[in-house]
């Protein structure tokens, strides 16, 4: 004997719940799915620079790469750097030989081994002085410095943040093409009290085909230099 089920036809109230039920399922997953695009997003480059200005002096150790575009391998040296926003940049080399290299706004200083100084005006150093300019405006959120001499290109995402600058000077355009600064971020949140950002390598990247890259690492923070850092920007 077979068992017979009468249906029974679908009503319109049937469709309208049904009907409600896939409007509901479809809003829940993109709201989902906006919600963990969201999350993942990158910061915006004022962003990143308002995080990298809230600290007047960053100090941290660097490896430096030279590459040659006709050569395999790269000279490698390391030591010690200092940002600082109010001044420049020093990048104090303690391995294979000691030496200070200096970018102020204006000019650069070259230390010897020996301690010995040579001041050199900007004009004669426009790849490092170049660089003073960018990094001491950018770690200053003086974006509209950055973009008076620079294109700018910047990509980022849920940790990390790229900018790539394109100076507009035709002097620098003869010796520099680009300086990518690339970093680390973290937004506030989760007993962070504001965003952070750290510049973890900044490499300039030459015509022909050279390039000159510091990677750096173990960032630490101040609001001052000191007596022996200030000597280099005098």
């Amino acid at each position: 004997m077979k068992l017979l089920i009468e249906r029974k036809p679908r009503t319109a109230a049937g469709f309208f719940v049904l009907k409600a039920l896939f409007v509901f399922a479809a809003f829940f997953f993109a709201a989902e799915s906006l919600w963990a695009q969201a999350e993942g997003a990158g910061p915006s480059l004022e962003r990143v620079s308002v995080a990298l200005a809230k600290n007047k002096v960053t100090r941290g150790n660097f490896v430096l790469e030279r590459t040659a575009a006709n050569k395999s391998r790269a000279l490698k040296s390391s030591g010690e750097f200092v940002i600082a926003s109010d001044y420049g940049i020093i990048w104090k080399t303690e391995k294979p030989i000691k030496s200070v290299q200096a970018a102020a706004k204006t000019f650069t200083v070259a230390e010897t081994a020996s301690g010995k100084r040579t001041k050199i005006d900007g004009s004669q150093n426009p790849v490092y002085l170049q660089m003073a300019l960018l990094t001491s405006a950018l770690w200053s959120d003086d974006l509209e410095a950055v973009q008076a001499a620079a294109e700018i290109k910047f990509q980022s995402d849920g940790n990390s943040w790229a900018l790539e600058l394109f100076p507009k000077d035709q002097a620098v355009q003869m010796a520099l093409e680009k300086i990518v600064v690339e970093g680390s971020w973290k937004p506030a949140g989760a007993g962070q009290a504001l965003d952070f950002a750290a510049a973890t390598s900044l490499c300039m990247r030459l015509k022909g085909g050279n390039s000159v890259c510091y990677y750096m690492s173990g960032h630490k923070f101040d609001s001052s230099l000191t007596s022996a850092e200030l000597s280099y920007f005098d």
